[in-house]
């Protein structure tokens, strides 16, 4: 059969977004600190565009004073109203005041900073300096080196005993302990910096470092044919003494800082929203340029200004599409909230064991939207209450249902796992299989001892052989 080349015309389907469409989903996605940078970045590079935020100043003010009453008086506890007491009445809303309620942790270095300046004091080559420097930005903020050497040479180019070198130098720092590979050298590399040692503890962390983990006083005690008194003491010296994460002090080593996108509060008996528009411009069609391109069409003259047209009239266009998008947004992240309250009011009153199990397809129904809108919609966006500060995709959870056949969001069910280990005596952990039941009894919830164990580790809760407390 004999191939050969022909034209022909077909039609067909299909969907194509826009240029317009594709930069209005973006700017749905955007979270609030990467919005404020976006808008900040158009303003500069639109001439057409004018910020009139500047112009509002006093309006704000009392929108201010108006939230932070209505916030104040959403809820009638002492511990809830102290997150707000701070706040200075007579200043302008800032990014600075919202930022209140979370620690301030910017004047502690990180435990990177903090070696970097000790190996900084040592005579090393630049390609020494080099090897610290790389080490160490494996290090996590615990103080641990998760990668190993080989695969980090590797990645680098870098000679593996380079590296080793470089990672001697970094455990010779303090705090002792940093740059350790595992738990075990990591307590090791402190205990060799004590001045006062114990061969017996030194054992314990080498020998015994088995039974150590799983606080098997008698098996140490047998086989080094002491008593359990003695070999209790050993384990509390270590306890007194060595510290599982050594760089805990430091902090994490980048500070995430959350501005929330909405307000929630409570004001004549009912929950209401409102947009956090501090700090963010907002935005107008510029009069002057509007003006202009309406003359340059009345005077005919559009010929010899060929590109001044062209450029403003672009430009207009693009300021258009950004200020109706930026409303398109703000409506439809209101939309979504006002539907989060109205199924989750009672987590606003009463706390999260009264979580409603809810869906992205409840809200999407709710307000004839696609479910993907409203992913968007709630994906790295926050909103503020009395209860704290929540992403919204938080209140999304899938449900389990008790005996009586209500059903239940799981975070309240991990809630529940997370109070349960929290009282238990700490001798006697609660094993799975014991939460299950203790569920069932107190809680009139059944529920699969593999569930149990899924919710406990994404709590970052161990299981209960490695709870245990022995002394």
């Amino acid at each position: 059969m004999a191939l050969e080349i022909k034209q022909g015309l077909k039609t067909s389907q299909r969907i194509s977004l826009s240029a317009e469409l594709k930069n209005s989903i973006t700017i749905l996605t955007l979270g609030r600190i990467e919005l404020e940078k976006f808008v900040n970045e158009e303003l500069e590079k639109n001439p057409c565009l004018v910020d009139i935020s500047n112009s509002n100043k006093k309006e704000q003010k009392n929108h201010y004073e108006e939230l932070k009453y209505a916030l104040q008086k959403s809820f009638n506890q002492s511990d809830f109203l102290e997150k707000f007491n701070d706040i200075n009445g007579s200043e302008e809303i800032s990014s600075a005041n919202q930022r209140k309620e979370f620690p301030d942790n910017s004047a502690i270095h990180s435990i990177h900073d903090f070696i970097e300046n000790q190996i900084s004091t040592q005579r090393l080559s630049p390609y020494e300096k080099e090897c610290v420097h790389i080490v160490l930005q494996y290090i996590d903020d615990n103080g641990f080196i998760n990668t190993k050497l080989n695969i980090i040479a590797e990645s680098h180019s870098i000679h593996e005993d380079d590296l080793i070198f470089a990672l001697e130098l970094i455990q010779k720092c303090e705090p002792a302990g940093v740059g350790a590979r595992d738990l075990q050298e990591c307590l090791l590399l402190q205990y060799n910096k004590l001045e006062k040692k114990s061969k017996f503890v030194e054992k314990i962390l080498t020998v015994y470092w088995e039974e150590f983990q799983k606080q098997n006083f008698q098996k140490i005690a047998k086989n080094e044919k002491m008593t359990l008194e003695k070999v209790k003491e050993s384990f509390r010296f270590i306890k007194a003494n060595l510290d599982p994460k050594p760089a805990r002090q430091f902090g994490t080593q980048t500070n995430q800082i959350i501005i929330p996108d909405v307000f929630v509060y409570k004001r004549d008996n009912e929950w209401i929203c409102s947009l956090n528009e501090n700090d963010l411009p907002r935005l107008k069609l510029s009069k002057k340029y509007t003006k202009l391109i309406k003359d340059i069409k009345e005077s005919m003259d559009r010929k010899n200004n060929k590109e001044t047209y062209k450029y403003i009239s672009e430009n207009i266009k693009s300021a258009k599409w950004l200020v109706r998008s930026l409303a398109e947004r703000d409506k439809t992240i209101l939309k979504v909230v006002d539907t989060i309250l109205k199924y989750q009011k009672r987590f606003f009153e009463y706390g999260v064991d009264f979580l409603t199990p809810m869906t992205l397809k409840t809200v999407a129904q709710e307000l004839n939207l696609h479910e993907s809108t409203i992913s968007r919609a709630t994906s790295g966006k926050y909103l503020y209450s009395p209860r704290g500060i929540f992403e919204l995709k938080y209140f999304f959870n899938a449900s389990v249902e008790n005996n009586a056949g209500k059903e239940l969001a799981n975070e309240s069910i991990k809630q529940h796992v997370a109070d349960f280990i929290r009282n238990e005596d700490k001798s006697k952990p609660l094993s799975d299989q014991e939460i299950v039941e203790k569920m069932f009894k107190e809680k009139n919830i059944k529920i699969a001892r593999r569930t149990i164990s899924k919710y406990r580790e994404s709590l970052g809760i161990l299981s209960s052989a490695k709870r245990i407390q022995r002394f």
